[in-house]
Parts: C-alpha cells; sequence; structure tokens
C-alpha cells in the first residue's frame, strides 16, 4: 500500500519534471536557448521529491522492493543525479528533455501498481554481494539508458546537419562532434559497469533455468556484444554518425528486453 507521503512526494516530483520538459522541448522547438537556472531548480526539486517517494516504496518493512516499476523509478533518479552533477563540466542539460518524462511516467507507475507483496527480497537474502551486483546492474543500466538517450540527439543533430537546418539549432545543442565524443564517453563507462554486473550476476547463477533469469542473461550478454562491437569499430575503423546511433539503440534494446522485459514477463504476464 502506497503511503499517503509517497504519493504527495512523487506527484511533486512529476509535476516538476513535466514542467521543466515543456519549457525545455519549447525553447527546443523555438530554436531558442533555454533559462538554464530554471531548468536545474525544476530538475534538482523533481530529484529531492523522487528520492524522498522512492525510498519509502524501494526500503520496506518486508524488505527491498525492485520490481518492475520501482527498478525503473530508481533507474531515472540515478539518470537525473547523474546528469545534473555532470552538468557542471559537460553540456548534458539537453538529456533532460528526453528523461525528465521518462522519469515521470516510472514516478507515477510505482505509485499506480504495487508490487511489493511479490518483488520485495527478504533481508535474509540480502548479502552484501547481492547487494553490489544489484547496484552495480542498476548503475549500468541508468548510464546505458542516458547514452541511448544521448544517441536521440546526435541523431537529431545529424538529420538536421545533413538537411542544412543547424545555424539556429546549434543555439541549442553543442556541436555534433562534442555530442558524439559525449555519447562514447557514456558507452565506455557504461560497459565497463555492466561487464562488471554481468560478472558479479555468475556469482549468484545455480541453474538459469530454476531461477528463471535465462532470457535475462542471454540477453545481457548479447547486448554487451554489441557495445563491444560498437566500441571496436569506433576505434578501429571510425564508427560514428547513424552508425553509432543504429547500434546504440540495438544494443540498449536488448538491454531491455533482458531486464525490463523479464521483470514483464514474470512479475505482470505470469502473475495474472
Amino acid at each position: 500500500m502506497v503511503s499517503t507521503v509517497s504519493a504527495v512526494m512523487g506527484i511533486g516530483a512529476a509535476s516538476a519534471y513535466l514542467t521543466g520538459a515543456y519549457l525545455q522541448f519549447r525553447s527546443f522547438t523555438e530554436q531558442a536557448e533555454a533559462r538554464t537556472p530554471v531548468l536545474i531548480a525544476l530538475a534538482g526539486i523533481g530529484v529531492a521529491l523522487h528520492a524522498a517517494a522512492g525510498f519509502h516504496l524501494i526500503v520496506t518493512e518486508r524488505g527491498l522492493n525492485l520490481g518492475l516499476y520501482t527498478s525503473a523509478s530508481l533507474v531515472t533518479w540515478i539518470m537525473l543525479v547523474c546528469v545534473l552533477l555532470a552538468s557542471i563540466r559537460l553540456p548534458v542539460l539537453n538529456l533532460l528533455m528526453l528523461i525528465q518524462p521518462i522519469a515521470t511516467v516510472s514516478v507515477v507507475a510505482a505509485l499506480a501498481w504495487d508490487t511489493s507483496m511479490v518483488t520485495t527480497i527478504p533481508p535474509d537474502l540480502l548479502d552484501p554481494a547481492l547487494l553490489v551486483h544489484i547496484g552495480l546492474s542498476i548503475i549500468a543500466y541508468s548510464i546505458l539508458f542516458m547514452a541511448a538517450c544521448q544517441s536521440v540527439l546526435v541523431a537529431v543533430l545529424d538529420h538536421r546537419l545533413h538537411r542544412k537546418k543547424t545555424i539556429r539549432l546549434l543555439r541549442v545543442l553543442p556541436p555534433l562532434q562534442t555530442m558524439e565524443g559525449l555519447l562514447f564517453n557514456l558507452l565506455w563507462a557504461g560497459i565497463i559497469v555492466l561487464t562488471l554486473a554481468i560478472g558479479s550476476g555468475f556469482l549468484f547463477l545455480e541453474d538459469m533455468f530454476a531461477q528463471r533469469v535465462v532470457h535475462h542473461t542471454v540477453l545481457a550478454l548479447a547486448s554487451w556484444a554489441v557495445y563491444a562491437v560498437l566500441l571496436a569499430g569506433h576505434r578501429l575503423f571510425g564508427w560514428r554518425g547513424s552508425t553509432a546511433v543504429r547500434w546504440t539503440l540495438i544494443a540498449f534494446a536488448l538491454l531491455v528486453l533482458g531486464y525490463f522485459g523479464s521483470k514483464f514477463v514474470i512479475e505482470v504476464l505470469l502473475e495474472h
């Protein structure tokens, strides 16, 4: 049962996110520079309220609730925190336009559908090694989700470059070379953490079929392979632009199917 405090905090976070996303999207469509302090303030308020709501939804008396909706909410929260911190030195605030609407949906879903009765991990099963694996997995998904969003922005700018409609758009987005450099930095960070997450996961893998993680494991490994090929291709053959975007989105789609797809089947389809 979702508490009133969590509901109020969650709705407040969603409202702040939507307001910030709307202001940023409007500036993007009008190709005018957005007011950075306002965007940061709204995102900061949303992150604070999101944290308060998420804590009560995830940390329960019965244990740690990391179901489909609460996990998605946690991933988007980490993404937003990373963007706000990185914005001190890097041009990443444009990612807020994509991440905040997704965070809004995840917060509302976590509030609307309480699956804690079937998704909570009891305290006696939460040993430190498992918590490390869970933490690495969530951080990896968060970074690679940011990379997927960044690839969308790269695709938009690349498309406009080919149509020679970028002069005003460059007031909103950094140069393409900067955008692509940030994309590959995110991909390198993401695959490093993903490698650690997959490696630590094998410590708890006894019987994939009995533990119902065969699809999750296979798709996670497939995603890792696609990311590795992309990074190797970038380093050896200079892959960039639409090629980098396409491979990034394919790899992330596999990752989403492996983790959230498996959770959806187990927690939603098989429970009904």
